[in-house]
């Protein structure tokens, strides 16, 4: 048997379509926040963490650097895959990424995947501590 991880970055590995996307709008588990990003998580019911972009033209101009942002990000949690938990990720982008240079965005995605470790975490605890804080409890009642 080989210990061998393979790190590909596989096409269900992505959130394809808006269905995919609205669902982690609807119901975020927690959010890790940067000046020039945010990432919303929210947990799946595959075996492996997925990711999806959400980068517009507004916040970054050029299609050249919207690649190579979508090319960085990719390669970072293509590296991080085994570390994450079975969560979907959506990265939006804000004003600003498109000046981040390669290796200071690598930096700040590596600082995210701990947090959103350690977020995910610590909002799944809470929720099992506390069965009330769970989403469906926020839906109003009637009478």
């Amino acid at each position: 048997m080989s210990l061998v991880r393979s790190y590909l970055f596989r096409p269900e590995q992505r959130i394809r379509n808006s269905a995919g996307f609205q669902v982690v709008f609807d119901s975020t588990l927690c959010k890790v926040a940067v000046p020039q990003y945010l990432v919303l998580i929210r947990a799946n019911t595959e075996s492996k963490a997925r990711i999806g972009f959400v980068i517009a033209r507004k916040k970054v101009r050029f299609a050249v650097e919207r690649n190579r942002i979508k090319r960085v990000v990719k390669n970072s949690f293509r590296l991080h895959q085994y570390d994450l938990p079975a969560v979907d990720v959506v990265f939006i982008a804000r004003q600003g990424l498109g000046d981040l240079a390669n290796v200071d965005l690598g930096k700040a995605l590596e600082k995210t995947w701990q947090q959103l470790n350690r977020r995910y975490h610590a909002a799944l605890k809470a929720t099992h501590e506390n069965p009330a804080s769970d989403t469906h409890s926020r839906l109003p009642i009637r009478p």
